[in-house]
Parts: C-alpha cells; sequence; structure tokens
C-alpha cells in the first residue's frame, strides 16, 4: 500500500497543479453557491407567503434548500468528472510516459489503487467545500443534520462512483477526449437508466431502477441509507476498478 499512497498523492498533488481541474472546481463551485442561495431565497419567499395567509408553514428547510443543492452538485458532477478523470492515464499515453509506469515493478492494481486513492482524496476535499455554505445554514435555521450528513455523503460516494467509471474509460485509450466521451456516456445512460424503464415491462423496470444512479442517489438525498444503496455504488467502482486493471494487464502481456 505503500507505493499506492505515493501514487496517490503524487496524483492528488498533479490535480491542484493542473489549471483545468480549477477551472472546473470554480464552474461547480459558481454554479452550486448560485443555486443554493436561489432556493434559500425561495424558502424565505415561501415562508412569508404562508404566513401572509395565517398558515403556519411546515417547509423542511433541509428538503428545500440542502436536498436540491446536492442534487444540482451531482447533475455538474456528471458533466465534470470525465473532463477531470480523461487524463489519468489516456494522458499519460499520449504523452509517452505510460511506458515508464508500466515497466515499474509496480502491479497494475497497486497503480491504478493509487491513482483512484488520489482521485478519492481530491473529491473528498471538493465535498467538504461544498458542505461550507450548508455548515453556514446551521447558524441561521435548523436543518436535519442527519439528512445533511447523508445527502454529503451520498454525493461522495456518486463522484466516487463517477470517478470509477471515468478512470476505467481513460485506461481503454491513449485519447483523453474519446476518454472523456466514453465515460460521459455510460454515466448519462446510467443516470437515465430509470427513465427508460419506466416505458418498459416491470421486469424491465426493476432491473433498469437498481441500475440507476439517479433512483440510489435520490435516498440519500431524503435521509435514507440503505445496504442495497450503498453495494450498488461500491459495485459500480468495483467494476470501473476490475475493468481498468484488466486494461493495464493486458496492456503489459502485448507489450
Amino acid at each position: 500500500m505503500r507505493a499506492a499512497s505515493t501514487i496517490a498523492l503524487r496524483e492528488l498533488r498533479s490535480m491542484f497543479l493542473s489549471p483545468l481541474a480549477w477551472t472546473l472546481l470554480a464552474v461547480l463551485f459558481a454554479i452550486t453557491a448560485y443555486m443554493f442561495m436561489a432556493a434559500v431565497f425561495n424558502y424565505q419567499v415561501k415562508l412569508v407567503q404562508f404566513q401572509s395567509f395565517g398558515e403556519v408553514p411546515k417547509l423542511s428547510l433541509t428538503d428545500w434548500t440542502i436536498a436540491p443543492m446536492l442534487g444540482n452538485a451531482a447533475v455538474l458532477l456528471l458533466l465534470i468528472m470525465p473532463m477531470l478523470t480523461m487524463r489519468l492515464f489516456a494522458e499519460e499515453k499520449r504523452r509517452g510516459t505510460w511506458a515508464a509506469i508500466a515497466s515499474s515493478p509496480l502491479s497494475p492494481l497497486e497503480i491504478i489503487l493509487g491513482k483512484y486513492l488520489g482521485l478519492l482524496l481530491f473529491l473528498a476535499i471538493t465535498v467538504a467545500l461544498l458542505a461550507v455554505p450548508v455548515g453556514l445554514l446551521f447558524l441561521f435555521g435548523t436543518p436535519d443534520l442527519g439528512q445533511t450528513l447523508s445527502g454529503l455523503g451520498g454525493l461522495f460516494l456518486l463522484a466516487a462512483a463517477f470517478g470509477a467509471v471515468g478512470l476505467a474509460a481513460s485506461s481503454a485509450t491513449d485519447n483523453p477526449m474519446v476518454a472523456a466521451l466514453v465515460a460521459f456516456g455510460v454515466l448519462l445512460l446510467l443516470w437515465i437508466a430509470s427513465w427508460v424503464g419506466e416505458a418498459g415491462g416491470n421486469g424491465i423496470s426493476v432491473v433498469l431502477s437498481y441500475l440507476s444512479l439517479t433512483s440510489h442517489y435520490q435516498n440519500f438525498l431524503t435521509g435514507v441509507v440503505n445496504s442495497t444503496d450503498l453495494v450498488y455504488f461500491l459495485l459500480l467502482a468495483a467494476v470501473g476498478l476490475l475493468f481498468a486493471r484488466q486494461r493495464l494487464m493486458a496492456e503489459r502481456i502485448n507489450g
């Protein structure tokens, strides 16, 4: 694991040195912050409307502000993660630096775990920064702490699954743009799977609903954490990492 940790720190450092990563983060935070402020303002308007009619408002602060923000952040990550992960392997292959890594005594699994752990650290920092405005809301209101933590945890798991799919796509090509497009295509199909299932039969609908990213993530946003959703995200990440491992092993054999 020492080799994987070294690679992880190297990847984390390279991400923070990349203008692309900073640009993507700036876009993510700017749009998310704007939507969060809009949700807070909308919540205040609804409270005033209820009170003007002499009614006691029963609006959940978490459902009206934090959950929508985290939902919007997930959509943005769907667009951003393929561009962030496309360089993990494809960029090194394109620049010709991959041969030195592939011929090193490190196993494919150590290389993949190292790069993925570096990505997870980057995502953990990203989610922690997104939690800052959410934390400020606790100073002025009483959001549901359990639902908030569930939503933030779900966002991290979702982003980790995005990253595993992106890593797999990057391992399969030496063209970063192709890797980004493939990753986005796969993630988009998983994102809309439940929508497609609504038009199918009962059996197809059940299968597509389970494959749907949105179905599992939505449970976290409502504060429901169950083993089915956890297993889904872990399985998706494992499939992505195993695919990448097989690709690297095949390249070593062919090389």
